[in-house]
């Protein structure tokens, strides 16, 4: 019997009526519970996403999406029932409150969970796939409550599904909450395409970086997106050279400011300094845009100057 097994005395107000798992009032309302009962106990906050699932929904229907929930649902009370509070959260996300564990117990757990998963199987009479994304985040190190745990595991969870999907991270103090905008822009597979690097960035304030694609990463000798976003500061101003930035908005300014420029556009060579040191030469090609959701905007697609002449 597992800590979260459902039993007759759960309230019909605290249980998914789907899976017949607690669901997000119920669970939180037990995880924290819990943590005030064993405070000292180390635990483990794993947040599970079904990969792509609003596409099959769109696709095939309630039927099939129901059903690929409550097939998850069995998977991961399978796998962590033994001693996890198991939630189902929100339409494809599940939670487990993993307790009186540790990373590398909850490591194993997880390579054995995706290394039994079938990447396809027959639902309703289709052949569907289906896999997890997964963030994870360790009680009391990164949260003292479900809040805090959920926050976490968040950040980690988009992390897993900006390097592929499929698989897990756990999240490390340092992590930038930046690839929910990586997602919602919705460019993954535009920006794949493109001969150069590509971002997205607000036209106020901090000039936050809200979209980058792997490019960009590879153009400032990075390692990974998230040390990309921490080398530039997750800042437009992070890109250019710092002897370079004033004199670059400043003619950013200039051009968008023209009265013949109907189209937002502007055009402007500058620096950037690398991570290792180095500097490159690039070509800026801007677009200002009003977005419904953050506002003025600016899409960049930055071209390596030396790079361009010796390919073409």
């Amino acid at each position: 019997m597992g800590y979260n097994e459902k039993d007759e005395f759960y309230l019909l107000a605290e249980e998914d009526a789907i899976t017949g798992l607690l669901n997000r009032r119920g669970g939180e309302e037990e995880i924290n519970d819990y943590i005030k009962e064993h405070p000292d106990e180390k635990c483990a906050y794993i947040i599970f996403e079904c990969d792509k699932f609003k596409n099959v929904k769109d696709t095939f229907g309630h039927k099939v999406s129901d059903k690929i929930i409550t097939e998850s649902a069995d998977e991961i009370s399978k796998y962590f029932l033994d001693k996890g509070i198991v939630i189902r959260m929100d339409s494809d996300e599940f939670v487990v409150f993993y307790i009186n564990t540790d990373k590398e117990e909850v490591k194993e757990k997880l390579d054995k969970f995706i290394e039994d998963q079938k990447p396809a199987r027959m639902i309703n009479g289709r052949m569907i796939q289906f896999t997890f994304s997964i963030g994870v985040t360790m009680y009391p190190d990164h949260g003292k409550n479900f809040a805090e745990l959920l926050e976490k595991a968040d950040i980690a969870l988009y992390d897993a599904k900006y390097r592929g999907r499929a698989r897990y991270t756990f999240y490390e103090k340092g992590f930038i909450n930046a690839h929910q905008n990586q997602l919602m822009f919705g460019l993954e597979e535009f920006s794949k395409s493109l001969p150069g690097g590509f971002f997205v960035y607000e036209a106020k304030g901090d000039e936050k970086i809200l979209y980058a694609n792997q490019s960009m990463v590879e153009l400032f000798k990075c390692d990974d997106m998230n040390d990309f976003r921490k080398y530039i500061g997750n800042s437009f101003k992070g890109i250019v050279h710092p002897d370079e930035y004033d004199k670059v908005l400043k003619e950013i300014n200039t051009q968008q400011g023209k009265s013949d420029n109907h189209g937002n556009l502007d055009y402007i060579r500058y620096r950037i300094k690398c991570k290792d040191g180095t500097e490159k030469l690039v070509d800026d090609f801007g677009h200002l845009v009003n977005d419904p959701t953050f506002g003025m905007i600016y899409y960049v697609f930055l071209l390596d100057v030396d790079e361009h002449i010796v390919n073409r």
